[in-house]
């Protein structure tokens, strides 16, 4: 699949990330993203964003004069700035009627497990897996993706996080019982100390 537009959205009521994935022939991509996967996802996709980037920067060759060493770092500078570069401002296009897969089925991948591969090409390989208990199909995809398209995912996934409020402490709720305008005190003791003899 050739990837026209990412989109990564928090959704409250259902207390996930939604990632979808337009392709350039047409179709869409989608699967939810659980808290504990994407806090796991992160760091291993902020590394695996590095060492791509590395990668298609290249081996730095030892230079002759201080002009050829500028030269150099004035490359990899443009190289990285290509990277980061993204169009976030262009709307997302929504094709949910149209599932890039029909095998996959009209409903979003409930992910369990991400697989991120860097290529020797320099691309980034994920390979999202759905792998349900008491279910023997393995609802699957993957897609390829280039240093800019890396970074942008990061991104938008750094966006959804704060969106989502998961990197914050978790405050005590206020809940209230039925039929009730009081709101109840939540005592909390400190945990007694126990001792075995």
């Amino acid at each position: 699949m050739n990837i026209h537009q990412v989109s990564v959205n928090y959704a409250p009521e259902q207390d996930r990330l939604l990632i979808r994935i337009n392709g350039k022939e047409g179709g869409e991509l989608r699967a939810w993203l659980t808290r504990r996967l994407a806090l796991a996802l992160l760091p291993v996709l902020n590394q695996s964003a590095t060492a791509q980037m590395t990668k298609l920067a290249g081996p730095a060759a030892p230079a002759a004069s201080l002009d050829e060493q500028r030269d150099q770092l004035l490359d990899t500078f443009q190289k990285e700035a290509l990277l980061r570069t993204g169009d976030f401002k262009t709307p997302y296009e929504d094709r949910q009627g149209q599932p890039a897969n029909a095998v996959l089925g009209p409903e979003p991948l409930l992910l369990t497990e991400v697989k991120v591969t860097l290529m020797s090409s320099g691309q980034l390989r994920l390979q999202m897996l759905e792998k349900l208990p008491g279910s023997d199909t393995v609802r699957n995809f993957q897609v390829m993706m280039d240093g800019q398209l890396t970074n942008g995912l990061l991104h938008l996934l750094h966006q959804s996080l704060n969106a989502s409020q998961w990197l914050e402490p978790v405050a005590p709720a206020n809940l209230t019982p039925a039929g009730s305008s009081e709101v109840p005190e939540l005592a909390i003791e400190p945990a007694k100390p126990r001792y075995l003899n």
